[in-house]
């Protein structure tokens, strides 16, 4: 079981180089195809329709990877505060309940942590208008 969550990792961080890389123009979606369909390893059919929605949808899965390190660093935090009294389940339902509302914000709401919020905060009043 371990071996097809690392491979799932694999095509994660494969899937995030090839999205940065169609978005810089660096490859086509030919020769995108042709990497996720060695490097992670998927047939070409399904390489290519990776490649084409990568292309037409960019930072999708840069997103998508941030999303889940933001979860995955979430889910330990909120494991560590709990001291014994922790559930999974429970956690699963918040995170679901909660919908869309940004992890930054749940973290804040469940953790008293704002930190993530005061460094949004700071980076928008740092823009201009």
């Amino acid at each position: 079981s371990r071996e097809i969550i690392y491979s799932f990792m694999r095509l994660r961080a494969v899937r995030v180089g090839v999205d940065v890389r169609l978005a810089l123009g660096e490859l086509t979606i030919e020769t995108a195809a042709r990497e996720l369909a060695e490097r992670v390893p998927m047939d070409p059919e399904t390489a290519r329709e990776e490649a084409s929605f990568f292309a037409s949808d960019p930072g999708q899965a840069i997103s998508y990877h941030v999303g889940k390190m933001q979860i995955v660093s979430f889910l330990a935090d909120v494991r560590r505060a709990a001291e014994g009294s922790f559930s999974l389940r429970a956690f699963h339902d918040r995170l679901w309940i909660n919908g869309n509302v940004p992890i930054a914000l749940q973290r804040w709401e469940s953790l008293g942590d704002r930190n993530e919020v005061s460094r949004l905060d700071t980076a928008r009043a740092s823009l201009p208008m």
